[in-house]
């Protein structure tokens, strides 16, 4: 097994991923995802983040698989993570893109399961609300 310890606790220096090794291990998170190994799928995603990597696309990995799991609170969690990390998307133009409008319903669905129907009721209202998918922007 191999060790996800964060690189400082280790001793040695930190691990950086090269943008190709990065987009190898997203695409082979979405493999597993497709063939239906979500467990796979999330720790890789985890191990992701463990070595440093905040990006936006493996927040939002790690939000869906938690989510596929049904493991609402965590996935409430890193939507909030995310939240907090990218303002932008959550706050950003009024027409949103399908990564956004995705965002939203992930969050109504948590806090309906988490027994918050106020809560998810505010979100899926912003979802509808939002309904059409506006011009797809490149995101950070």
């Amino acid at each position: 097994m191999s060790d996800l310890s964060r690189p400082s606790e280790r001793g040695g220096s930190s691990t950086r991923l090269s943008r190709r090794q990065r987009d190898f291990l997203l695409l082979t998170v979405y493999v597993q995802l497709r063939h239906g190994y979500h467990e796979r799928a999330l720790v890789l995603a985890q191990a992701l983040r463990r070595l440093g990597d905040g990006t936006a696309e493996v927040m939002l990995a790690q939000a869906v698989l938690l989510f596929l799991e049904r493991r609402w609170g965590e996935a409430l969690a890193s939507l909030d993570e995310l939240d907090r990390t990218f303002p932008s998307e959550r706050f950003g133009s009024y027409r949103l893109n399908e990564r956004q409008r995705m965002r939203r319903y992930l969050r109504s669905r948590c806090l309906f399961e988490l027994g918050e129907p106020a809560r998810a009721r505010d979100a899926l209202e912003g979802y509808l609300r939002h309904g059409e998918s506006g011009p797809e922007k490149e995101e950070v």
